[in-house]
């Protein structure tokens, strides 16, 4: 393709359209856990991505078009994982005022309630699961008399611990298994 000549729609379709379908994984589930585990396959296609901007940058003579792609790939990438942070600092936030609550009332009464309101016993687990805005993220809350613990699950293996009780400062800490 000579500088002279146009570049064709085929050519735009097949640049922004590929990246653009990334973006179906944010209508593909609703639960944040989940998106944060399903967004690792776009893991290599960013990573080919960021390869090919400095393969083309180092070769840079006359296709600055051929760009486009890459960077629309890292970029939308960056926009699912922006969109699930942002709605997980929403979840976290929704728990830490359920959180000061249940704190309130384990030194009002001395003692921790077993089932706070508005939670769901499911088996052995007392949780929730409509944490957040856009995505859903769940919580297990985990009691004794004293005390309680409240667990908020960002991804696979990572999220937040909230924890009080009698006596017992209220603390919100970072967790990561594994």
């Amino acid at each position: 393709m000579t500088e002279n000549k146009t570049i064709s729609r085929k050519h735009w379709f097949y640049q922004i359209i590929p990246p653009s379908l990334m973006l179906s994984i944010l209508f593909a589930t609703r639960n944040g856990t989940s998106l944060v585990f399903l967004t690792g396959i776009f893991v290599l296609p960013v990573l080919i991505s960021f390869l090919s901007i400095l393969f083309k940058l180092l070769n840079f003579k006359k296709r600055k078009y051929f760009l486009i792609r890459p960077l629309l790939t890292i970029s939308f990438f960056i926009l699912i994982l922006g969109i699930a942070h942002w709605s997980y600092s929403i979840a976290l936030k929704q728990v830490i005022n359920e959180a000061t609550r249940i704190h309130q009332y384990c030194n009002e009464n001395l003692s921790c309630p077993l089932n706070p309101v508005g939670w769901e016993v499911d088996e052995d687990r007392i949780k929730k699961n409509d944490l957040g805005f856009w995505l859903k993220y769940s919580a297990s809350y985990y009691y004794d008399k004293e005390s309680f613990d409240i667990r908020v699950y960002q991804g696979p293996d990572m999220g937040d611990t909230i924890s009080g009780g009698i006596n017992i400062p209220f603390k919100v800490e970072r967790y990561k298994e594994g």
